[in-house]
């Protein structure tokens, strides 16, 4: 072989082991797009097409939900929450007396669902509501394994004007928990029918994906779970379209005397926010995008790369939806420091909870004691370590020094607090512990356990407690369950100590 063939040769062979190469690499490419493609068709989608119905307080919604049987148990049934339902009859409210009076200042007014037709795979269902109230609805359907079903609901919500989660205020149209969404499935195939909690998350139902789209005059701004797109449709009309990607929950608000400021982390994730009151929204997405960027830091990119702060109010204070904080006019108008706070503790919800979950009645601590010291870790990024500790001190001490009766613990389930009690002991003294976790691991490997605890669960995995264990292990090297579960279960000693300042 002369030296000019022996040159074709070595040519031929790179031009084979670069077409073999670049097969690999578009093999790996179709392999990922499907592999993304198969992740998509195993959540839940829910389409939602509202029509605004200004004078009558009340908007006509067509929902689809397209339903994945993903259990080893056959079913004959599906059971869906219809949470707005808890306003249709006063004794239903999960609100305490004083709530109460703050939801409905003018006195009780119902509202609710009210559903005119159901169809699976296109054909009328048999269906009906089952326990005292009417916020669970059974529908007759087959599903094995793996099957699918289209579920289509036609109904009317009937807003009132309120305070509570859903409802009409001056200034905003507030809707949470307006929609069918299923119910989470047990280890033994039963569906998960939590009682209505108004402190803390309690509808326990699979991460799905949203599309909602609203027609509305032109003076309206609106926000929502997920990204935003506004459309002309018609003189002085918009069309708004939202979506959200394997989101646990989804909401909706919209007003007319808004007014919209906006802001830019360093990583370029969007913030919003739509108020009236002058001067709070700079307040308001100044802490945010610092909270935002310190997550970020900690955690990795926000979950959802828009956050809307609107103000709208709640009766028992803020709430927290995904990618969507409300805060009351008087939250927004009030002290900077509560402010400051309870929007970090929104921030964390984002990845604690909204984003990564776990039983969100069973196992709420996982979610709010962790997020209600975040709140106190993040204050610490922007100031000095003495600022977190009189923060932390000032929020907690009182807290370790009650008794509480009935033996609950941080890690009781959330319907055997009341709204005080569950302030007290899951969100304060949890705090406390994870602070004392923090002393005894270090700053550096709490934070890099509950990064890999967020990120167990942030493809819409259910946390555990085990999990958080395994988390905090491997960040570490060390083996913590004997003393998380000690503090856990212990904290009320504290009671037995005379503890005026921890350090």
């Amino acid at each position: 072989m002369n030296k000019q063939q022996r040159r074709m040769v070595r040519l031929i062979a790179i031009v084979l082991v670069a077409l073999m190469a670049f097969s690999a690499i578009i093999s790996a490419v179709i392999s990922l797009a499907y592999a993304e493609e198969a992740i998509a068709a195993e959540r839940n989608r829910c389409t939602l097409t509202m029509e605004y119905l200004e004078d009558e307080q009340a908007l006509r919604i067509s929902q689809r939900l397209v339903y994945t049987n993903d259990s080893d148990f056959s079913l004959d049934r599906v059971v869906f929450y219809m949470p707005a339902n808890l306003l249709r009859r006063q004794s239903a409210l999960p609100y305490e007396e004083d709530a109460l009076l703050q939801a409905f200042p003018a006195g009780y007014l119902p509202g609710g669902a009210d559903l005119i037709n159901v169809r699976a795979d296109g054909v009328t269902a048999d269906w009906g509501y089952q326990g005292d109230s009417e916020i669970y609805l059974r529908v007759a359907c087959a599903l094995a394994p793996g099957e699918s079903c289209a579920f289509d609901f036609e109904y009317y919500l009937l807003l009132t004007e309120n305070a509570a989660f859903l409802g009409l205020s001056d200034t905003a149209w507030r809707l949470s928990g307006f929609y069918f969404s299923p119910a989470s499935l047990d280890e033994g195939g039963e569906f998960i029918l939590n009682a209505a909690q108004s402190y803390t998350r309690y509808v326990d139902s699979p991460a799905m994906d949203f599309e909602a789209q609203i027609a509305l005059p032109d003076v309206y701004l609106l926000a929502g779970t997920g990204a935003e797109e506004s459309a002309v449709q018609g003189e002085h009309t918009l069309l708004w379209t939202v979506r959200a990607e394997n989101a646990f929950d989804f909401s909706l608000c919209f007003g007319k005397r808004f007014r919209e400021y906006r802001a830019e982390t360093e990583s370029g994730a969007q913030l919003r926010a739509l108020t009236n009151v002058r001067g709070a929204a700079d307040k308001a997405l100044s802490v945010a995008v610092q909270a935002v960027d310190d997550c970020e830091s900690m955690f990795g990119p926000l979950p959802f790369r828009q956050l809307d702060i609107v103000q709208a109010g709640y009766a028992p204070g803020a709430l927290s939806q995904t990618a969507c904080l409300w805060l009351p006019e008087d939250v927004l108008r009030g002290d900077g420091d509560a402010l400051a706070q309870t929007i970090r503790f929104f921030v964390a919800q984002q990845y604690f909870g909204l984003c990564a979950s776990a039983r969100p009645v069973s196992d709420a601590w996982l979610s709010d004691s962790i997020c209600e010291y975040l709140s106190y870790l993040l204050l610490e990024e922007d100031a000095e370590h003495d600022a977190y500790l009189a923060a932390l001190n000032a929020g907690v001490v009182d807290a370790l020094q009650m008794t509480i009766p009935g033996g609950l613990t941080v890690t009781s389930d959330a319907s055997l607090f009341t709204a005080k009690e569950y302030e007290i002991v899951v969100k304060d003294r949890g705090a406390a512990v994870f602070h004392e976790l923090r002393t005894a691991m270090g700053r550096e490997d709490l934070i890099a356990g509950l990064r890999r605890f967020y990120e167990m669960g942030s493809d819409g995995a259910v946390l555990t407690e085990m999990d958080l264990v395994d988390a905090l292990d491997a960040a570490s090297g060390g083996h913590w369950e004997k003393f998380l579960t000690d503090w856990v279960f212990n904290i009320g000693n504290y009671v037995k100590q005379t503890i005026d300042w921890l350090d």
